[in-house]
Order: structure tokens, then C-alpha cells, then sequence
């Protein structure tokens, strides 16, 4: 009886070492403010890594905790989706880079800032970080600042 217990307790322990692993970014901002002397683009791109190959998610949401919509571009700047959540498969130490734009509908317009969150979730742990990018209109650099992740809100 003893052995079975002690089977039943490693057993446990092991499967909750591989409970989800989340990273949060408590501040994104992309989109653009075409108008006037200070016109802008903003972009958030983060770039994530894993010692295992791993599929991720990447959730979106805006000030308010509801989900925010975005474009996932690859380094090339080609669209994979468009969408809320992202799902993705990371190659074992393989960076990947998955820049946010506002929709391709949102593009026309002249003023479009979407500021929110984002967490990241896996089943083993991710090394992410993010790098917040405003540019003029043409995307000569005017400023950036780099993120890191910080412990995900409970309740």
C-alpha cells in the first residue's frame, strides 16, 4: 500500500511540474497617428524562444481585459493572421519574431492606437521579450523601449 502511494504521489508531483507556463506584458502599443508635425507609427515586436520544441499562444487584450484584435507579422512584414490570440509552434532554441499592426481594414485610416496587454502561454517555460518601436511615417526611428515580462495578475 505504501509503494502504491508513494507511484501515486511522484506521479502527481511530476504533472504538476508541467502546468502552464505564462508571460505577461502588462503594456503593448500599435498603430499609427498619421496626422499633424508628429505623425507615428507604433509597433510592439516580441521575440520568443524555448529550450523544447513547444507550442505557444499569444492572447491580446485591450485597457479594458477584453480581447484586442491585431495582425501577426513575421520578420518579413508578411501577415500571418488577423486576430485576438495567435497560436504558434517554437523550434527548441530557435528565436521567433512575431510583430503586431493594426488590422489591414485600420490601415486607411489616419489615426488608430490600440494600447492593452498581452500574456503568453505554454506548457514549458519561454524566454520572451519585446521591443516597443515609434517611427515616423517613412520609419526613420524615433524612439524605442525594450520589455520584459512581469509575474501574470491572479484573481
Amino acid at each position: 500500500m505504501r509503494i502504491a502511494a508513494l507511484i501515486l504521489a511522484i506521479l502527481l508531483g511530476s504533472s504538476a511540474d508541467k502546468g502552464e507556463q505564462v508571460q505577461h506584458f502588462p503594456s503593448i502599443v500599435y498603430g499609427q497617428i498619421l496626422l499633424g508635425e508628429r505623425a507615428s507609427k507604433y509597433e510592439t515586436i516580441f521575440t520568443i524562444t524555448a529550450k523544447k520544441n513547444v507550442p505557444a499562444t499569444l492572447d491580446l487584450f485591450n485597457d479594458k481585459g477584453e480581447p484586442m484584435e491585431a495582425s501577426f507579422l513575421d520578420p518579413r512584414g508578411d501577415e500571418a493572421t488577423s486576430d485576438t490570440s495567435f497560436r504558434f509552434v517554437l523550434v527548441a532554441r530557435q528565436p521567433l519574431q512575431i510583430r503586431l499592426r493594426i488590422t489591414a481594414d485600420e490601415l486607411k485610416d489616419d489615426v488608430v492606437l490600440r494600447t492593452g496587454w498581452a500574456n503568453f502561454h505554454s506548457s514549458e517555460e519561454l524566454d520572451v521579450w519585446a521591443l516597443v518601436r515609434i517611427m515616423k511615417p517613412d520609419g526613420t526611428l524615433i524612439q524605442k523601449h525594450v520589455l520584459l515580462p512581469e509575474r501574470a495578475p491572479t484573481g
